[in-house]
């Protein structure tokens, strides 16, 4: 599967080294684009239809967190990506919130950004050990919120509490649709609309909210019936 790389940062030199390795990996498409506003920048994904935007978050400023809301408002299915220098930990568990899945240091191997990338485009989310911290402290302080506004679960079917709790097994998309004999489409649309009743944003937060709220993760998902003949 050939997957569309949208990179954003601010230091062109950097931006231009890293689309030249990834692009010389054969199931990456590498696209580039500078600072020029939240608005430029949002369209420019859309048009390129990234599938895994690079960028960077660091000073998290307003513009920023627009930046990052607006992608994933315009793009909900493309994968958000920070890589940066900052080692503040208070940053990493402001945008895990926002949407962001995965986030590496500027310090590390290309390769491990190819790691990832592929990862969160399979739906794997990963921080490193010191920012995971303030990212569970947040989602924790967030499912805490959520109880308290009375059971978020309550709101979801039958269908998107068995696809909830099969996030919280860590099963892809592509096997619980098989198991579920309906198409990954199917089982997109019905995890957006779980991340949209739970107040989420991303498999991340909605496995954390669910394992605090007490969803029973024991059983596998049941079947789709399928008329005979199909």
């Amino acid at each position: 599967m050939t997957l569309r790389i949208l990179l954003v940062d601010e230091h062109q030199m950097l931006v231009e080294a890293l689309a030249t390795r990834l692009g010389a990996e054969p199931d990456l498409v590498v696209d580039t684009r500078g600072p020029a506003g939240v608005e430029t920048v949002v369209a420019h994904a859309v048009r390129a239809r990234a599938d895994v935007i690079v960028l960077e978050v660091a000073p998290l400023d307003g513009d920023r967190r627009e930046l990052i809301l607006g992608l994933r408002h315009r793009l909900p299915n493309a994968h958000l990506v920070v890589l940066t220098a900052e080692e503040d930990r208070r940053i990493a568990g402001e945008v895990a919130p926002l949407g962001v899945e995965g986030w590496i240091s500027k310090e590390a191997d290309v390769g491990a950004l190819v790691d990832l990338i592929r990862a969160v485009a399979r739906g794997r989310g990963w921080f490193p050990p010191e920012q995971l911290g303030a990212v569970l402290e947040r989602l924790r302080a967030d499912a805490r919120r959520a109880r308290q506004r009375g059971g978020p679960l309550d709101r979801l079917t039958d269908r998107e509490r068995e696809i909830l709790a099969a996030m919280v097994r860590g099963e892809s998309t592509v096997t619980l649709a098989r198991q579920l004999r309906l198409s990954a489409h199917t089982v997109r649309s019905h995890v957006a609309n779980t991340y949209a009743k739970l107040g989420v944003h991303n498999r991340l937060e909605a496995v954390a909210l669910a394992r605090s709220a007490g969803l029973d993760v024991a059983a596998g998902p049941r079947p789709e019936l399928v008329p005979a003949g199909r």
